[in-house]
């Protein structure tokens, strides 16, 4: 986008009080315009056509036309990118990325909080390209559990930032039910809502999938999610650790690249490392890692990312095996694992 071309946004709300309290946030930021207001999903669908609007911001729960209904008009036809914001529950969260929203600010009571998430999020989203929607996967009726306590004899390490759930979706929903590899992911989200992240995914996927514990075994088949607040490592028996940030340069916690770190460390010529759509660099320096260990590594494609940001990076330092788009990469992992 220009940079000095204004960021034209859109905001739908059925509560006219919510509707000024996020125009006046916005507007405190001088490259931000609003070029349009509506006070339900049918009114936010007509003006986001004709207004065609950089970010439209989108209440969920509206009369008329639901903030759900008016998403999936909006992105099966002419795609926006939208930033959810809304009180809401993790369930509903991972609902509305489901189904094409982009990115979510929820409603809490620090004003200064929701402020600058709001304002980082929407300058995010006027930087990205809006995807159609993805299919909406149904749920997987899951075989048992495979059994646990055996680590997986192959790690795939995962990171990914904004644009992650959909894709992380269309990965796992594509893995057969007798994948034999363990999975460890760090997904970049707003604190509170990985618990939901992982039951959503779980849902949609023949793997299980949960929130990593401390003293967590990943056994074959499993895909274990790196929880809020804490760095995530695996040792050579599989076991993981929580660890608190005592590194204040440390950006992001959790850490794409302490995981992936300790997957090169502990797995060599076995890891495989997959660096995805997202702001940033973290990860570089820990695709690096898998690769100098022998292992293998990839990159989601600039086309299907939403941002082409941290696979970019780790493209340009040379330690990424193979570029693909992302409904190639749950073949590629099927075809590694079986090597």
């Amino acid at each position: 986008m220009n940079q000095n071309k204004k960021i034209r946004v859109l905001i739908v709300d059925d509560s006219i009080l919510m509707r000024e309290a996020i125009k006046n946030i916005l507007e405190q930021d001088i490259s931000i315009e609003i070029v349009g207001m509506a006070s339900d999903g049918k009114e936010g669908v007509q003006k986001a056509l004709v207004l065609k609007p950089d970010v439209i911001t989108m209440d969920l729960r509206m009369p008329i036309m639901t903030g759900f209904e008016a998403i999936q008009n909006i992105m099966s036809g002419l795609p926006i990118p939208i930033v959810v914001v809304s009180s809401m529950d993790s369930t509903v969260v991972m609902k509305a990325l489901s189904i094409g929203a982009m990115d979510f600010v929820a409603i809490s009571g620090d004003i200064d909080v929701i402020a600058k998430d709001l304002i980082s999020k929407v300058k995010i989203a006027s930087r990205v390209k809006a995807l159609r929607r993805l299919s909406v996967k149904p749920y997987i009726q899951k075989v048992p559990k495979p059994p646990r306590g055996k680590a997986a004899s192959k790690m795939i390490a995962i990171g990914v930032s904004t644009g992650g759930p959909q894709s992380l979706q269309e990965i796992f929903s594509n893995l057969p039910h007798d994948f034999r590899a363990g999975m460890l992911v760090v997904q970049h989200m707003s604190k509170g809502f990985i618990e939901g992240l992982a039951e959503w995914l779980n849902m949609t996927s023949h793997l299980h999938v949960q929130v990593a514990r401390a003293g967590d075994i990943v056994s074959p088949g499993t895909i274990m999610i790196a929880p809020d607040d804490y760095h995530i490592r695996i040792d050579s028996e599989g076991r993981l650790t929580l660890h608190e940030n005592a590194d204040k340069a440390v950006l992001h916690v959790p850490s794409i690249g302490l995981m992936m770190k300790s997957v090169a460390e502990a797995f060599g010529e076995d890891a495989i490392g997959v660096i995805m759509t997202g702001m940033g660099t973290d990860g570089v320096e820990g695709i690096r890692a898998i690769k100098g260990s022998g292992g293998r590594t990839i990159a989601q494609d600039e086309h299907t990312s939403v941002v082409f940001g941290m696979n970019k990076a780790a493209i340009d330092s040379g330690s990424i095996d193979e570029v693909l788009p992302l409904g190639g990469i749950a073949k590629r992992l099927v075809e590694l694992v079986k090597e």
